[in-house]
């Protein structure tokens, strides 16, 4: 079983959903392998299923990464731990996102939101936790392995 556990947001997902190659589709290759644990909340799942028909993604494709559990979903966040992440967040539409990380028992939130999400304020708000990018992911597990 993986020890290494990500937080997924949807970006991610689609990325990797959309594209054979890639940092987002490696992540999800990885899971699929068993080698990290990918995690995500029933309402970021619902934004990748908001926004499948525009890039093209079957629903299928989704939903098999979910029966086969190469993504796990865990109990959405409260109401009341949204709201006081929508308070600190530069967009509060994604508090949830920060919400769902911040109760997973995650190492990392991966993100490719630079504009909301992979910002400094958004770091230190879920620190000690990671907030990267997919690229910047395994980066940082190439330096943990030489190490």
């Amino acid at each position: 079983m993986p020890s290494l556990k990500i937080f997924l947001d949807a970006s991610v997902v689609l990325s990797g959903l959309a594209s054979f190659t890639g940092g987002s589709r490696k992540i999800l290759e990885a899971a699929k392998d068993n080698k990290i644990k990918l995690l995500t909340t029933p309402l970021i799942i619902q934004e990748v299923i908001n926004h499948l028909q525009k890039l093209d993604i079957e629903t299928s494709q989704l939903e098999t990464l979910l029966s086969r559990k190469t993504i796990q979903l865990m109990a959405n966040p409260s109401k009341e731990i949204i709201e006081k992440f929508s308070k600190t967040v530069p967009d509060p539409n994604d508090a949830h996102v920060l919400a769902g990380a911040s109760l997973s028992g995650a190492i990392a939130l991966i993100s490719l939101d630079k504009k909301h999400l992979l910002t400094p304020k958004v770091r230190k708000i879920l620190k000690p936790m990671l907030v990267k990018s997919p690229k910047e992911f395994w980066g940082w597990i190439r330096l943990k392995i030489m190490i």
